[in-house]
């Protein structure tokens, strides 16, 4: 069985680590991964082979495509990729062609997709074509819209949608109102979370190097895109805090956070009792699980790593769009996580929420489904066998 997997992330790294979890859910099997975004320090899983295209993001207002490498031209760089993209899919023939978020996203990424699909669907024995979705998508100015567009290039040209959300929570309708006119079929898989490597909190400390006893509090920005808002406030509220609780501080930018703000932050740290500030760790859901709260961002894959940890975390939602805030906000409601919002980010109103969080009983109600990466890699193999 061969498995041609697209995936393509314009600032954050979420979406990245969400392919690579499935990927590595389908062991196994081998799965061509093909990436379109900047180089990140982490290992691909045993079983994926890495195709980088030529790499291309967005910039930080979200305004326009620009190639990572600056002194290549944008449209040589689109080229060099579509030709690419088709000259894999040519060699490969896929069973299965599985594209993350687009046709719902990436639309500007059309240029180099819709020639592959349709392509794909002019063979004697076309791949199957799935298209691999997060639970919640971003707001549009025309609505209406984006979902007939969305649908136009769906229907023709998509076998089936999975959907890594859990229904009970969260289902595609909140943020797509035209689910019912989508032709093929729409499979909920399970949030895709990955979870530690290590049985418990003292096994996970151990291999860290971080006390047995005591207080440990992370801290995390996801990516690092944008970390001041947030990771600043929480080194100020730690501060303050550590006198009355004291605690060590553990504090990850994120590898495309700036190295000045990197800086600055770990000369900040010099003032407080015991805080250590790095870049990055291939090993996060291990530092969750051995942390007592986590301070976050509450992007799909960080917010995932905690519930699947069972640990206790305040996060609070980037603000461009939607999708962070209406995710926490249906976690919070059920006491999975704690909800922080713009004016709880004043640090001595901060030092006051972890605190409280760090003394309170946690007391969630119902599971989640957590098993996305395994529900999609069965939608994924089933289909594949049933296409013969």
């Amino acid at each position: 069985m061969k498995i041609l997997h697209y995936t393509q992330y314009v600032f954050g790294i979420g979406h990245l680590f969400r392919s690579m979890a499935i990927d590595r859910a389908l062991a196994p099997l081998t799965v061509d991964l093909v990436t379109g975004g900047a180089e990140v320090p982490i290992p691909m899983p045993d079983n994926v082979r890495h195709h980088a295209m030529p790499a291309i993001r967005m910039d930080e207002s979200y305004g326009s495509i620009l190639a990572v490498d600056r002194e290549r031209d944008l449209e040589d760089t689109w080229r060099e990729r579509e030709a690419m993209l088709l000259d894999l899919f040519r060699s490969l023939r896929p069973d299965v062609l599985l594209i993350e978020m687009f046709p719902f996203g990436r639309r500007v990424f059309a240029r180099e997709l819709l020639p592959l699909l349709r392509f794909n669907r002019e063979l004697p024995r076309p791949a199957v074509a799935l298209c691999s979705l997060r639970d919640i998508l971003v707001e549009k100015k025309d609505q209406a819209k984006f979902e007939k567009r969305t649908l136009d290039w769906l229907n023709p040209w998509f076998d089936g949608v999975l959907v890594h959300s859990d229904p009970d929570l969260v289902r595609l309708d909140l943020t797509f109102s035209r689910v019912a006119d989508i032709a093929c079929p729409v499979w909920y898989t399970g949030y895709v979370a990955e979870g530690p490597t290590l049985p418990d909190k003292g096994a996970a400390r151990s291999a860290l190097g971080l006390p047995a006893d005591g207080t440990v509090i992370l801290a995390s920005a996801g990516s690092g895109t944008i970390i001041r808002d947030l990771l600043d406030p929480i080194m100020e509220a730690s501060i303050l805090l550590a006198p009355r609780l004291p605690h060590k501080l553990l504090m990850f930018t994120g590898p495309n956070a700036p190295l000045d703000e990197r800086r600055r932050l770990e000369e900040r740290s010099l003032s407080h009792p015991d805080a250590t500030v790095r870049e990055f760790t291939p090993r996060f859901p291990d530092h969750v699980l051995a942390c007592d709260l986590s301070v976050s961002r509450g992007g799909y894959n960080t917010t995932m790593n905690l519930l699947a940890c069972g640990a206790r975390g305040l996060m609070h939602p980037y603000g461009h769009d939607r999708e962070q805030r209406l995710r926490l906000e249906a976690l919070s409601a059920l006491g999975h996580v704690g909800l922080l919002r713009d004016e709880d980010l004043e640090p001595s109103r901060l030092a006051a929420v972890m605190e409280r969080s760090l003394r309170e009983e946690r007391r969630p109600s119902g599971p989640l489904r957590l098993d996305g990466d395994r529900g999609s890699a069965e939608i994924i193999r089933r289909l594949a066998t049933e296409r013969g």
